[in-house]
């Protein structure tokens, strides 16, 4: 495949196996190398959206492990794909994940200047990682494999200042028909060994994904269980392709059916020590690169109903969620969910709706007991079609104090009048105040000092905004509340 780089890997660079198991069996025969480049068609089948996603703007966020290449590491890569065919255009972001790894290291997390099969660098737009095996391939076979996930979520705030900011990575967003693509997925021979790359996906069921591939290919099916899981897709032959090849021979293509925020796939080695000649007796690096495209957007949903607020406050094992609606026309109910991770979220109970044009005032306990210690909160608002929108990620901490109710006096704001925000606290600290118009963009932002009880904080320069409803928000310790205002001149 490509460079092959020989690394001296330091501890820096060591990923610990987690307990996963091993990536099952080659396939007992392999097809023959060629020297055939056909050109990969679009990675979108016919009648498909031609959405395809990007990862040249990123940042390391944090990990459980030693460093931005360890198990545990997540990065942010924002602006994957914009739909701009509304007058509201929908952008997302995403998140990848390191999950676990097997007798495997991460030594690069993205080469943005990944060159194609012709020496130009034409790949910054696709994920590619350099992956090694965990110790010298030698004298014993040895296969191993980092598995990866990656989420999908709506952008929230926008501006250059904001991109990195958690809420833009809190929501979750679910793409239909979304195609994952592996590109040259190859390998190496010499005297007395093969090196094969391999290349698997997470099965949802047995027919989801769909497995396509080029009639002339020289990937071999690779399929194995593992780890409660089936994983399903190929290993390369023992051609070694120049750079990050993308010709059809070597590309492999997962589409999924139905709507979906996550993907985990696999790229891994495989090292067979033949009975005579040299071993390899190195710890190549081998440049892997993949794509996501083909989806289509989810349509917005006009709900009958206005969410005014949402929060919460953790207390005594529970957290008590609160919230308040206006213009309940022809809805249904609302449910609640809960994450341990800001990401994968689970229904844990509902509340019927009150219905009616008036306010109405919720509230929702969660018995959450004494496991974890930070949880995530959204509503999901169902009206009487089936038809349901999600409510903005709010943080409840156990090992931290919170903010516990916020108001803006007056309201509505008439004229070039001030407001003062009036909130409870119980700890001393900062806190960020923004105002956020119709469209997701933060137009006023400011830094106060709080102290524990009632605190009054004057919103500036709110005489400058033009009439509309606006959001308040209040960010605290990674934890968030807001609610609703209204500007009339």
């Amino acid at each position: 495949m490509k460079k092959v780089y020989i690394l001296l890997l330091s501890a820096a660079f060591t990923v610990n196996a987690m307990a996963q198991s091993a990536p099952g069996i080659a396939p007992a025969t392999f097809k023959s190398c060629t020297s055939t480049c056909t050109a990969a068609s679009s990675i979108c089948p016919a009648g498909s959206p031609n959405t395809v996603t990007n990862f040249n703007d990123k940042q390391y966020i944090s990990g459980t492990g030693s460093g931005s290449t360890s198990v545990g590491a997540q990065w942010m890569f924002y602006n994957v794909s914009t739909d701009n065919s509304t007058s509201t255009p929908l952008q997302v972001n995403a998140i990848i994940t390191i999950e676990s790894a097997y007798r495997a290291v991460v030594s690069s997390f993205d080469d943005d200047g990944a060159l194609d099969q012709n020496g130009n660098a034409t790949l910054a737009n696709l994920f590619a990682p350099t992956i090694s095996a965990d110790q010298t391939l030698g004298n014993a076979d040895r296969s191993g494999y980092v598995q990866f996930k990656i989420t999908f979520y709506k952008n929230k705030l926008s501006g250059a200042a904001n991109k990195w900011d958690a809420q833009n990575y809190s929501e979750s967003i679910q793409l239909t028909g979304l195609n994952y693509v592996h590109y040259d997925i190859d390998g190496t021979s010499g005297s007395g060994y093969q090196l094969r790359e391999t290349g698997t996906v997470k099965e949802i069921t047995a027919t989801n994904p769909q497995i396509t591939v080029n009639s002339n290919s020289e990937l071999n099916p690779y399929t194995y269980t593992g780890d409660g899981s089936n994983w399903r897709g190929f290993m390369g032959s023992t051609c070694n392709r120049n750079n990050t090849s993308k010709c059809a021979e070597v590309v492999s293509a997962f589409k999924f059916n139905g709507a979906l925020s996550t993907v985990t796939f696999r790229m891994g080695y495989n090292y067979d020590r033949l009975s005579s000649g040299s071993a390899l007796n190195s710890t190549p690096g081998r440049l892997y690169a993949s794509t996501f495209g083909c989806f289509t957007f989810p349509a917005p949903v006009i709900l009958p109903v206005k969410l005014l607020s949402f929060g919460g406050s953790y207390n005594s094992n529970g957290t008590n969620l609160n919230w308040e609606t206006e213009a309940e026309v022809n809805f249904d109910h609302y449910e609640i969910e809960r994450s341990s991770n800001g990401s994968e979220f689970n229904y844990i109970g509902s509340v019927a709706a009150q219905a009616g044009e008036s306010r109405k005032q919720y509230s929702y306990t969660d018995n959450i007991g004494a496991t974890g210690n930070i949880f995530y909160y959204r509503l999901k608002m169902v009206d009487i079609d089936g038809k349901f929108k999600y409510s903005n990620v709010i943080v409840i901490r156990r090992d931290a104090k919170s903010i516990n109710g916020i108001s803006v006096s007056p309201n509505p704001i008439i004229g070039s009048g001030a407001a003062t925000i009036r909130l409870s606290s119980t700890t001393t600290g900062k806190v960020d105040l923004r105002v956020i118009d119709l469209a997701g963009k933060v137009v006023l932002q400011q830094q106060s000092r709080v102290s524990e009880g009632i605190n009054s904080i004057s919103i500036n320069n709110i005489n400058r905004l033009q009439s509309g409803i606006y959001t308040v928000q209040v960010l605290q310790n990674d934890e968030a509340m807001s609610t609703k205002i209204s500007i009339v001149k």
